[in-house]
Order: structure tokens, then sequence, then C-alpha cells
């Protein structure tokens, strides 16, 4: 393993449990790596969330490192499925999913540098959009509460704070099952925020990072707005965003608004998919005390106590 700039940034405010699982997750690297002819002796750490991704600089490659079979296997055929619809994305490197050390290792071609541009987020998200959910019957439904909750009671917050997430939850459930979706199911993101999009000096392309969804494309426009509203940090210029989408959107499905942010469903959808995006930070918070204090402040601006705009760090 290599300790350059990106390993070190990522593993130097880290706690023993997030440096033991870099340390695994390494390890089920250089297995796989052995088996594919691979170097990983000078692999680098560039990102731990949702998984290890780890670059290969000899290849010109990444591996990502997965804790289940099943969402490794998922991320692969998503970006099968675009790719044969013509939505530009990163390509595995290697067909299939490697099992080495107990984890699921995927290969993919190097992305390049993250590329933050509203209008390419929206062209991408449009062109997913426009795939139609019978192509790929594989697809689950998307459910934002299905394992929304799951380890909660084994994080270090508070009572009172899970609690409320568990409160909270219920609540939005409800919220949630009266929503009136103006167009019908399609293939979705199922994203947090804009879609990611990287230039590798030819041509951008989207990198998934989490699998696709049959759903409603509502989720993938709210994801892509919120950040706007609630968090501090850079601007994403939504009127660009909304602008390409329109002009590259689905035939037959436009919304019934001038943009989501005045859909009668967006508060609850925006709710769900801000839930999902702390939740994601909960149950992570035992790798280390930085990323605990991290949940302990996105709860308590949840609960009011906090007014936005809120301070996440880096957007």
């Amino acid at each position: 393993m290599s300790i350059g700039p990106s390993t070190s940034a990522l593993l130097s405010t880290t706690g023993r449990t997030h440096r033991q699982d870099v340390t695994a997750s390494y390890a089920a690297l250089a297995q796989a790596c052995a088996a594919t002819g691979d170097d990983a002796r000078h692999a680098e750490l560039v990102s731990d969330h949702p998984h290890d991704v780890w670059s290969l600089p000899a290849s010109r490659a990444i591996a990502l490192v997965h804790t289940g079979q099943d969402e490794a296997w998922a991320l692969v055929r998503g970006a099968e499925l675009l790719e044969q619809h013509q939505v530009a994305v990163v390509t595995p490197y290697y067909g299939g999913v490697r099992t080495a050390a107990g984890r699921a290792v995927t290969f993919w071609h190097d992305p390049g540098k993250r590329r933050r541009d509203a209008s390419l987020s929206a062209r991408v998200t449009a062109a997913v959009h426009r795939i139609h959910p019978g192509s790929a019957l594989w697809l689950e439904d998307h459910d934002p509460f299905a394992g929304l909750l799951d380890g909660l009671d084994d994080t270090p917050l508070s009572e009172s704070a899970r609690r409320f997430l568990f409160e909270c939850t219920a609540w939005l459930q409800a919220e949630w099952a009266g929503i009136d979706w103006p167009t019908p199911p399609t293939v979705i993101l199922g994203a947090r925020r804009l879609a990611r999009c990287h230039d590798g000096g030819t041509h951008p392309r989207l990198a998934l990072r989490r699998p696709l969804w049959r759903g409603h494309r509502e989720w993938d426009l709210v994801a892509a707005r919120w950040s706007n509203e609630l968090l501090r940090g850079r601007r994403d210029d939504l009127q660009a965003y909304h602008r390409t989408y329109t002009a590259h959107g689905r035939t037959g499905a436009a919304m019934p608004c001038e943009h989501i942010g005045a859909w009668s469903g967006y508060q609850v959808v925006r709710d769900v998919v801000v839930l999902t995006a702390v939740m994601d930070t909960v149950r992570r918070a035992r790798l280390d005390s930085r990323t605990r204090d991290l949940a302990v402040h996105q709860v308590a601006c949840l609960r009011g106590a906090r007014p936005a705009p809120w301070d996440w760090g880096k957007r």
C-alpha cells in the first residue's frame, strides 16, 4: 500500500477501527491483484465511502472493495446497462466480481478527476432516466427505507438521538406513502446529490458508486437540488441543471410544474434524501471520533438545533 497524499489524508484523523478496516480492504485488494496480475504495491486509497476506492497507477485503473457480493454485481450490471444504452459511464476494467479475503472486489477504468458541472450532471441523469425499466427486469424497486436504520442501535449516538431517528423515519415513511408521483417509474440513480461525473481527458463520464434502481426520477432531481438549500459551501447552478435536464429529458414525461422545487411532493422527498445522507454518516460513526462528531452534528441539524444552511464540510 502506498502512503501517498490521498491515503495519508484519509488516515490522518482516523481511529484504530478505521485503520483496521483499511488494512483489511488492502489485503483483499492485494489478493485480487495477485489473481489478475495487477500491481497493488503502489495502490493509493482515494476514497473510503461508500466503498474503499483504490487507485492502481501502473494499470491506469481503480479497484473498489465492497462489503457484499450482491451490491458489487449490481454495480457492474448497472454500468453495463448504461453502456448498452450509450450513456457515458465509467466501465469495468475486468468483467465480473472477484472475491478476495472475504470481500468483493471490482476493477474499473480510471475515471480521471471529478468534474463538478451541473449541466453535465443533468445531461447524464436525463440519459439514465430515458432508459425504460423493462429493459432491465433485474432492477430492484427503489425503497429508501429498506435497511435505512440497520445497525442504528449499535452506533455510538445517544439514546435520544437514536430515538429521534426512529421517530423521524416512521413519520417520513407515512408521508412517503401518500406522495402523488407525477411521472411513471424509470431507471434512476438513487443519488444523494448531483450525479458524480469524471473527466479522464477524453470524454466526461458518470462514475457509478451505487446500484441503479427502478423508481421515480423525481428522487434524483430532488437529490441534485437539496444541498443548495440546506448546506453551506459551493453553489451548484440549478438553473443550468434544469435547462439541460429539460432539453435532454424523457419525452412524454414532462414535470407538471416549472421546476422540481415547485412540486407538491418536493419537501417530503427532500427530507427523505437528507435523512438517507445522514444515516450514511451515522452508520460510519464507529470508525473514528471525527465521523462520530459529524454524525452527532448532522442529527442535531435534523432536529432543528442548528439553523440552515448547515456546515457539513466539503460539498
